[in-house]
């Protein structure tokens, strides 16, 4: 199959900071005088409010009109699983707008507080999606500067300064509650390749409209769930709870159901986990998705986890070979911002690790480690969901649409025993996911993995990475892992994994070379699910004998244009297979999986979510003649 600009990850360099000359320049074109602000609050209050885009009556029609900075439309584009006022129009409980130029912020800031005045009379509005390029990002500094001669605008400036990113290319998205901004930063024309959603306002002109051409099937967005129905969600691991979090937060009704005692039981139970990205070096759609990932993980954490459970300490990967140097310098080729990523010599890593290490290499200063524990409890609390512990779903059994009732009826035992009836599930159970579904099975291996709780009088002050890790002391005990063990299933610690973790543990620090199991003051074991890619299952299910009867042209034609769509799962949905990346990637695949879900737009590139979804593997078999 051929692969077209849209199928791709950003290319390379990756930073778009701009000179002090073009900083200038920009500063100049974005100044706004206080009359200017207030002229321009009224023409987006034209289109936003009196076309009753936040009324309480709305429906989407367009509505071209002129501005100072090109065009601005209101869009016929309603969301099918929108909820119906009494006319059997549209509510728009959550508007979108799209925004070809970000600039310094302020049609954001305006469009924000419009949509905070039409709130208090229209309680009805849950939510503001709002979606922007950028191409020539400023710097918080210059943009700080600018918002000062915007006093009228101070308490949200504020907020947007707090959660504004680096100038690295891609997506950014930025949570204010009820209120999101995602910024695309690259080149306008690549960016609008990779934005496919429904918008009801576009500031910029018709030409500035997201992409519109044929797509496979299988790349294509399904209707979503029904709006604000109940959603059963199916582990309750750091994937189940970071999708509670998301769904919950979009209107849905959502009940986790948890097999085990506590929230993350099983793989995502450990004390601590580090935050960590292994960047590729060159452009890929998994590096482009880990990379993201780590950032919303960060931006994330900051908004929702107690300090004292988290540290956003920094992270070394040595590179202790010359293999490994050799690709490392080839991600420093990538010019990833130095406020990112930076090169240290191993004088300067042993400065900031406050240890004699083995070797130099890269420098993540915003990563660090959190306790996967702490962090699912506190997502659950911050969500509406409610929690089923010790209970095991025993089937799953769809409800044909023909039917009064439709969605799904899951059969329980433990203590919420019996049928329960639900309108979409989620499976998050990482290895169990192919017991709820024996007539498809879904690509996911098992991998053992243990951790070791080591005893020292220091430990080094940043997360150390190399073939392991080890984290910064806590109480005493430092965690060092991790093994890997694909043939067996053995629950039990091992003396030799522990020996293991040991031999990781000097090979990254060694004076630690004198250490035996003595020092070792427990561990954990957890069995990782992982898929043939390395790349989570996120999205819908379809069905499996659908695909390979109606897309069987593929066999002889990879390129094959196709009329007819997916034969989606209606209602079954997963969020599985992170393998040992889930703290990066799994609460951003919940907003990818909510967003899916909701009809909103997605907080990624179209080619990440291409690339998560979890029927590519029938369709690569299709086009490799697999099957």
């Amino acid at each position: 199959m051929k692969s077209s600009s849209v199928e791709k990850a950003f290319a390379d360099p990756q930073s778009l900071a701009v000179t002090a000359k073009v900083a200038a320049g920009l500063k100049d074109q974005l100044q706004k005088t206080p009359l200017q602000v207030e002229q321009r609050q009224q023409q987006l209050k034209r289109v936003l409010v009196d076309s009753d885009l936040f009324g309480n009556n709305s429906t989407r029609t367009t509505a071209p009109l002129s501005s100072i900075s090109g065009s601005i439309s209101a869009s016929a584009s309603a969301s099918t699983s929108a909820p119906k006022n009494n006319d059997g129009n549209p509510l728009h409980s959550v508007v979108q707008v799209f925004d070809h130029n970000f600039g310094a912020g302020l049609n954001f800031l305006l469009t924000w507080t419009l949509w905070l005045q039409a709130k208090e009379d229209n309680q009805q509005l849950q939510g503001l999606n709002y979606v922007a390029l950028c191409e020539q990002p400023l710097c918080l500094t210059d943009l700080q500067q600018l918002h000062q001669n915007w006093p009228q605008l101070e308490t949200l400036s504020l907020q947007l300064q707090v959660q504004y990113p680096p100038a690295i290319k891609g997506f950014h998205q930025l949570d204010f509650g009820q209120v999101r901004l995602t910024i695309v930063q690259a080149e306008s024309t690549l960016a609008l390749e990779q934005i496919k959603s429904q918008f009801d306002v576009f500031l910029g002109g018709p030409e500035s409209k997201p992409h519109k051409a044929y797509t496979h099937p299988w790349q294509r967005s399904s209707m979503g769930a029904t709006a604000a129905g109940k959603v059963a969600i199916i582990g309750a691991g750091i994937s189940g709870v970071a999708s509670a979090y998301s769904l919950s937060r979009r209107g849905f009704d959502v009940t986790l159901i948890e097999q085990g005692p506590a929230l993350a039981s099983a793989a995502s139970g450990n004390r601590q986990g580090m935050l960590y990205a292994k960047l590729p070096d060159n452009a890929t759609i998994a590096g482009q998705f880990h990379q993201q990932g780590l950032q919303h993980t960060m931006a994330l954490l900051k908004r929702s986890l107690n300090a004292e459970h988290w540290q956003a300490c920094g992270l070394l990967q040595l590179a202790t070979s010359a293999k490994q140097e050799a690709q490392m310098r080839g991600v420093m080729a990538r010019e990833y911002p130095s406020s990112w990523l930076q090169w240290l010599n191993q004088a300067q890593a042993e400065k900031l690790a406050k240890q004699p290490l083995s070797a130099g290499g890269l420098y993540f200063p915003s990563s660090g480690w959190v306790s996967p524990t702490h962090w699912c409890e506190a997502l659950y609390s911050q969500s509406n969901a409610r929690l089923w512990l010790n209970t095991k779903v025993g089937s799953m059994v769809q409800i044909k649409p023909q039917t009064a009732h439709h969605g799904w009826q899951l059969r329980l035992s433990g203590k919420h025993a019996g049928d329960h009836t639900f309108d979409a599930i989620v499976i998050a159970n990482a290895n169990g996911a192919n017991q709820l579904l024996p007539d498809q099975p879904l690509p996911l291996k098992s991998i053992r993995g243990q951790v070791s709780y080591v005893a020292a009088e220091a430990s080094p002050a940043l997360v150390v990475c190399g073939e392991g890790y080890v984290t910064p002391a806590q109480q005493g005990v430092f965690a060092v892992g991790a093994s890997y063990n694909l043939h067996t299933d053995d629950d039990h610690l091992s003396g030799q994994d522990d020996l293991d973790n040991l031999a990781r543990l000097t090979e990254v620090l060694p004076h630690y070379k004198e250490l035996g199991l003595d020092s070792v003051m427990g561990g954990r074991v957890g069995f990782r699910a992982v898929t043939p890619d390395y790349l989570p299952m996120v999205g819908q299910l379809a069905d499996e004998s659908k695909i390979l009867d109606r897309f069987a042209k593929l066999r002889q034609d990879a390129n094959y244009k196709f009329a007819d769509n997916m034969p989606f799962l209606a209602g079954l949905y997963i969020n599985a297979g992170h393998g040992s990346k889930g703290l990066i990637s799994a609460p951003l695949s919940a907003e990818i999986l909510a967003s899916q879900m909701a009809n909103q737009s997605l907080p990624v590139a179209q080619c990440v979510a291409w690339g998560l979804d979890p029927n590519r593997f029938i369709i690569r078999d299709l086009i490799r003649r697999k099957r």
